[in-house]
């Protein structure tokens, strides 16, 4: 991942993540996950989903517009 990218969205559901890139995806935004398990127990760790900082605005509103928002 480049540097300055911006997180927009976490969960500690990897499938959501993956579900949030793939709506900016088709929406033409490039996007990037950052997994991090807990190095104790993987399925208790947090992944979080990157853009660039000039389509950041863009894609959380994507993201608010197919209900795809913070827990």
């Amino acid at each position: 991942m480049k540097e300055n990218w911006v997180k927009i969205f976490s969960s500690t559901d990897l499938v959501r993540v993956k579900m949030a890139e793939d709506v900016l995806k088709q929406e033409g935004i490039v996007s990037h996950i950052l997994n991090k398990p807990d190095s104790a127990m993987p399925m208790l760790g947090e992944a979080e989903l990157y853009t660039m900082p000039e389509n950041a605005d863009q894609a959380t509103k994507v993201l608010k517009l197919h209900s795809i928002e913070q827990e």
